[in-house]
């Protein structure tokens, strides 16, 4: 019995010893297999590596090839682009080129325009190194599709040649650069383009004659980009991208045919934003006031121009881009001064300018633009005269002028539905009394109509004496406006209206010729305070005297010095004085 149970323990224990012995070699079975797998997984790796660098290696003459004829052969042999080096790394989905440059061929483009079949704008462009990155070739191959991590350009220099080819004019481009790219690819997909200290040169030839603009030093980024058989309708996308934003630290410019240097700096644009910014826009004279008279032939103002700060906010890019119209819901124009002067020893009221009001010239503006409301803040506007009789400058300041101007457009499509532009505006008379004026101008009218009313708070006459002195040899010695109501319509031929003047205590002084020395008419001056000017109003036999204006317009008097000549057939009116004691 016992070595019965003995013999079956026994083989009961062998059974067991042989489990664990198949136990071990199943795991030893198991590694070695997964080694084997490891390896071949490894291998397999270190295959495609091999292939794909093979490939990048096998594929760059390749490439380099097809780059070369494609932009030849697109461009009908006009441009050719070479470079110093192409490298393809397949594996991380990057092409790297340096020392690119694309550039137009002069013989080509003779040829192309003896035919009647060239462009009117060429370009000529280098980069020290243009790397395209997060390429994925297999959906390249696989779906046709082009997907772009990321395009950087570094060191981009830039030729823009403009010639104006009448055979051009009538001819329509497609529209649709999907087109152009449908029968080889289903899309073309960027995350981001980033160009930074970009330069551009622009050139406009006309008639032998050149005129260049280079703006440097400035930045272009541009997001998601898609182009496919639906992106261009996406109202989303401006030039097919979610968003493009350019900054140009600082740009100065000398405007063709005009004596003026125009800069700025810190301009932002976001399409994505649908905003504008940029600071210290400037218009500087490049002449003095004299020579500037001298040259002129148009009885212009001199204009020196600054304003601190400008926002244009609401901007509707992709109207911009496809029917090149600016069209903006706000703007804001903060801080700055506006400066206008002329020498009359040289500039006569001898020019037509009829037809010449600010809207007349806003509708005279070759492209179309639309601006909903611009508030203007804390902007000084003066007017400077130099004296042709008296050789002495005169000058008139508003300070601090703010409001708003509506419906700033030239567009016909906004003004069918609201032909007035209105400007609301508020300044300080030499920075002491309060004028208001609300002008209204009907932009689509032939006539020129417009009107303009307002106030003028109470102030000291003798303010005054900086514009009357040195421009009509008299001071005002004593005096009050008390207030000052304006009331006037016009057209290009005559303005008309209502005036009121509530003054008192007014004197002058007839002043002596600057060649026969300083001092007082004193007789003459004696005579027009009594006999030529009312010194209060209500007068001193307590009539209120109000002026109804109803002035012919001298068609070679600016519109401002129309305005101006009206109100003051207004104040002639109100103080009973001469007229021939006032110049033209």
């Amino acid at each position: 019995m016992i070595n019965s149970f003995k013999l079956i323990l026994s083989f009961e224990m062998k059974q067991i010893h042989l489990k664990i012995c198949y136990l071990n070699m199943d795991k030893i079975n198991q590694r070695k297999s997964l080694k084997i797998l490891g390896g071949i997984f490894v291998a397999l790796i270190l295959l495609v590596i091999i292939c794909s660098f093979f490939l990048s290696n096998l594929l760059n003459p390749i490439i380099d090839k097809k780059l070369k004829e494609g932009i030849a052969r697109s461009s009908k042999g006009l441009y050719h682009i070479t470079y110093s080096d192409l490298s393809l790394n397949i594996p991380a989905g990057i092409i790297k080129i340096k020392e690119l440059h694309l550039r137009n061929d002069s013989s080509i483009y003779r040829q192309l325009d003896y035919a009647k079949k060239a462009p009117n704008i060429i370009y000529d462009a280098k980069a020290d190194a243009l790397t395209i990155s997060g390429i994925s070739f297999w959906r390249i191959l696989l779906y046709r599709k082009i997907n772009i991590g990321a395009i950087d350009v570094d060191s981009l220099s830039t030729e823009i040649t403009h010639r104006t080819r009448p055979y051009n004019d009538g001819r329509k481009a497609d529209s649709n650069p999907y087109n152009l790219i449908k029968a080889q690819f289903n899309s073309i997909e960027l995350g981001v383009l980033n160009a930074k200290g970009i330069r551009v040169k622009f050139v406009e030839v006309n008639n032998k004659n050149s005129n260049m603009q280079t703006v440097e030093n400035f930045d272009i980024k541009v997001e998601k980009f898609l182009l496919d058989e639906n992106s261009g309708d996406d109202s989303t996308r401006v030039l097919y991208s979610k968003n493009i934003s350019l900054y140009i630290p600082e740009f100065e410019t000398n405007l063709a045919d005009s004596p003026y240097l125009i800069s700025l700096k810190n301009l932002k644009l976001s399409s994505e934003d649908k905003k504008l910014t940029l600071s210290n826009l400037k218009m500087d004279p490049t002449l003095s006031l004299q020579t500037f008279a001298k040259k002129d032939m148009k009885n212009k103002p001199m204009i020196k121009l600054s304003i601190d700060s400008t926002s244009i906010t609401g901007v509707n890019f992709n109207k911009l881009f496809k029917t090149r119209l600016f069209q903006a819901d706000s703007a804001q124009v903060i801080g700055g001064k506006f400066d206008l002067a002329k020498d009359k020893r040289y500039q006569k009221d001898n020019v037509n300018k009829i037809g010449q009001s600010p809207a007349q010239q806003l509708m005279k503006i070759p492209f179309k633009f639309s601006i909903r409301n611009t508030k203007v803040k804390a902007i000084d506007l003066s007017y400077a005269q130099f004296s042709e009789k008296y050789f002495r400058e005169g000058k008139i300041d508003f300070k601090n002028i703010k409001g708003t101007i509506n419906n700033v457009s030239n567009d016909s499509t906004v003004l069918n539905s609201n032909k007035n532009m209105t400007a609301n505006l508020t300044g300080d008379v030499y920075g002491k009394g309060k004028l208001n004026a609300l002008f209204t101008f009907d932009m689509l009218n032939p006539a020129g109509i417009y009107s303009y009313k307002g106030s003028l708070s109470a102030m000291n006459v003798k303010e005054f004496n900086r514009i009357l002195e040195p421009l009509l040899n008299f001071r005002l010695i004593n005096g009050k406006v008390e207030k000052i109501l304006f009331d006037m319509h016009g057209t290009d031929l005559k303005n008309w209206g209502k005036f009121t003047f509530d003054y008192n205590h007014l004197k002058i002084e007839m002043l002596k010729s600057p060649n026969a020395g300083s001092g007082k008419k004193k007789i003459l001056s004696f005579i027009a305070n009594t006999f030529f000017i009312n010194d209060s109003n209500p007068d001193a036999n307590g009539k209120y005297h109000i002026g109804k204006v109803d002035y012919n317009r001298n068609p070679n008097h600016p519109f401002f010095k129309v305005i101006w000549k009206s109100l003051l057939e207004g104040i002639i009116q109100c103080t009973g004085t001469n007229p021939k004691l006032l110049p033209d």
